[in-house]
């Protein structure tokens, strides 16, 4: 899916003018809840993966829902070319463009973790005792991240809660940023860059752009992948349970032959 649609350079520059989610499925009932409501396949309950394009007040699907763009679209091209339709459509989204006022956090350290390894994108994370020390710290960060070169190429992450970054060694500091590196199973990280709680923006910028260069995103071959991670005895324990029956069907056939 990815390969044919999603990676695609033109796919790309018309996202450009939309405002992309991605949304973590079993992490958080209220997404499970909104993507329940935005398309309900055939088996009737929450599947592992959803793909939409939606009206500005999120209501109303403008293509095909399913598991992925193929449900909507022929080829990469025919989305490129509807997508750029619905952005003529909808002229507000150039007019608020890099204008979002909070870092596209996910729940948890561990959450990001787990998502930056299964997306293959460095995690930010930033952190800080108090909950206005890290709203400064967040908001000090906004300019860079929703940057054009940098928009999109980042797992973000935010806590108060230092427990949190216990899967992350090295940690000294009270408050700060950190770019991390996940681990092959998203269950730990190790630290690329640290950043003082009062970052310089082009300064930040700069850095981050490096570590974006020379960031190694070489997917792992998946189904050995997932064998060695039953034959170690990883697994992952969602916040709501998984209800996709052919994700789980394929878990059982994994460790049935590991």
């Amino acid at each position: 899916m990815d390969g044919s649609f999603l990676s695609d350079e033109r796919i790309v520059a018309a996202s450009r003018n939309f405002v992309c989610i991605r949304l973590a499925t079993y992490e958080d009932q209220q997404e499970a809840e909104f993507m329940s409501r935005m398309f309900t396949p055939r088996s009737g309950v929450l599947e592992n993966t959803t793909f939409g394009i939606l009206s500005p007040d999120g209501k109303r699907n403008l293509v095909t829902p399913g598991r992925g763009p193929m449900h909507a679209f022929r080829d990469a091209t025919d989305m490129t070319n509807k997508m750029r339709l619905i952005s003529l459509q909808h002229p507000g989204a150039k007019q608020a463009i890099w204008t979002d006022q909070r870092l596209p956090v996910m729940n948890s350290v561990d959450v990001a973790l787990n998502v930056a390894a299964c997306d293959n994108l460095p995690v930010l994370v930033t952190f800080a005792e108090s909950e206005q020390r890290r709203a400064d710290i967040n908001n000090a960060l906004l300019k860079t991240a929703w940057s054009e070169p940098l928009a999109g190429q980042f797992v973000f992450a935010s806590t108060s809660n230092k427990q949190e970054l216990k899967p992350i060694p090295g940690v000294n500091a009270k408050e700060g940023i950190l770019v991390v590196e996940p681990g092959p199973y998203g269950l730990s990280g190790k630290i690329l860059r640290e950043f003082p709680s009062n970052p310089k923006s082009d300064q930040t910028a700069a850095e981050l752009s490096n570590v974006v260069a020379s960031f190694a995103r070489r997917p792992p071959e998946y189904s050995s992948h997932i064998q060695l991670g039953i034959q170690l005895g990883i697994d992952w324990e969602s916040a709501i349970p998984e209800t996709d029956q052919q994700s789980i069907r394929a878990k059982e056939r994994a460790r049935a032959g590991r």
